[in-house]
């Protein structure tokens, strides 16, 4: 194992360093080792050593991970002349916990950027992800984020997500922002994707033709309104030939008061979220998000509550209160603590609790 690692460590260097000489070429990346007492009574989340938090149901105990903020990559950008860019991004996802350098895919894509807007083709993040979403959340990639933990709807369809095989355009005049995706891939190949059996809802991957998404955004540096919407062409598909696509959108908004204190808020709503293959039945979910942040100096204290409704299914309640000390803008610790409360909808059934204290020290370079 040691040996593939040096090997593939090896390789990136060699891609790296031809493109880094590039004009205006850029390698960054995030360091991040999380260490946690976590208390599951039957929650269970993403519960292998390489997902994003890795507890398994009913563990506790004293757990050490860098939850996906482990990243290495490189951009830049050529002056075509004209006010034309050409422009470009590689990034893989690394643990810094395991020391994995090939922990899973991130963005890979070209472009073209000019007065007229941004072009881009290839893996690229979500309009969905990236207004609101994460931008909202000071503690993502962290054991008190609010994806997938009762605060944000996860997956690939939520605040996880990066699209294949897509492209999108991007662009902003004085206050108000655009940003439209599509999938271009029909998925002929080894698997063909459009007639798959296995998709089901927001676990289905996003990026082939029919997929789009759009986000309109209005504001300034102290507020901002926003609402986006995608969808998801083929989200399940049954023995029979039927289909069921599956639409998810959000609305949103964020005020800074005094320089001091910030409100930030988002609701959302998934149609289709998930299908009953049974019944070809499909279940819908809501979520909202209501987060606030103290700064002081290099402090930010941060409170975040949430609850997200699967249909017929359960109900989870979500809080997180943490505080951030920023050595430097590339360089800060955490400590906070996250509640998950998840209850069911069928009777006699027990609600699954986790509730998770977590130190973390985290370094940008």
């Amino acid at each position: 194992m040691n040996k593939k690692l040096i090997a593939m460590a090896v390789a990136a260097g060699a891609m790296t360093a031809p493109l880094a000489a590039h004009a205006g070429a850029t390698v960054y990346g995030n360091l991040q080792v999380e260490i946690a007492s976590v208390d599951n009574k039957g929650y269970g989340e993403n519960n292998t050593k390489g997902s994003r938090t890795g507890i398994a149901t009913d563990e506790s105990g004293i757990k050490m991970a860098d939850n996906k903020r482990g990243r290495l990559g490189f951009k830049g950008n050529e002056d075509l002349g004209g006010g034309l860019k050409a422009i470009y991004k590689f990034e893989w996802q690394v643990d810094n916990a395991y020391g994995n350098i090939a922990d899973g895919s991130r963005e890979s894509w070209v472009g073209l950027k000019g007065g007229w807007g941004e072009f881009k083709a290839g893996r690229i993040k979500s309009p969905y992800k990236y207004t609101g979403g994460v931008k909202y959340d000071p503690f993502v990639t962290t054991y008190m984020e609010a994806r997938k933990s009762g605060g944000m709807i996860g997956g690939a369809w939520g605040q996880n997500s990066f699209w294949d095989t897509s492209i999108s355009y991007k662009n902003k005049w004085g206050g108000f922002g655009l940003w439209i995706m599509a999938g271009v891939d029909e998925g002929n190949g080894t698997t063909d994707y459009m007639r798959s059996t296995t998709k089901i809802g927001l676990s289905d991957a996003p990026g082939y033709l029919g997929d789009y998404a759009a986000a309109v955004k209005y504001g300034t540096k102290k507020w901002e309104v926003f609402g986006v919407y995608e969808n998801n062409a083929v989200a399940a598909k049954n023995g029979s030939g039927e289909t069921k696509s599956m639409s998810v959108w959000k609305a949103g908004a964020m005020v800074k008061v005094g320089g001091a204190h910030k409100f930030t808020g988002q609701y959302e709503s998934a149609t289709n979220a998930t299908v009953d293959m049974i019944n070809f039945e499909g279940v819908d979910m809501t979520t909202y998000f209501l987060g606030y942040q103290f700064k002081m100096g290099k402090n930010v204290i941060a409170l975040q509550y949430g609850n997200e409704d699967m249909d017929k299914a359960y109900s989870t309640t979500y809080y997180t209160l943490g505080w951030i000390y920023k050595f430097s803008k590339k360089t800060r610790t955490f400590v906070g603590y996250r509640n998950s409360d998840k209850s069911y909808d069928a009777a006699g059934v027990d609600n699954d609790k986790l509730s998770v204290f977590s130190l973390g020290l985290r370094v940008d370079f």
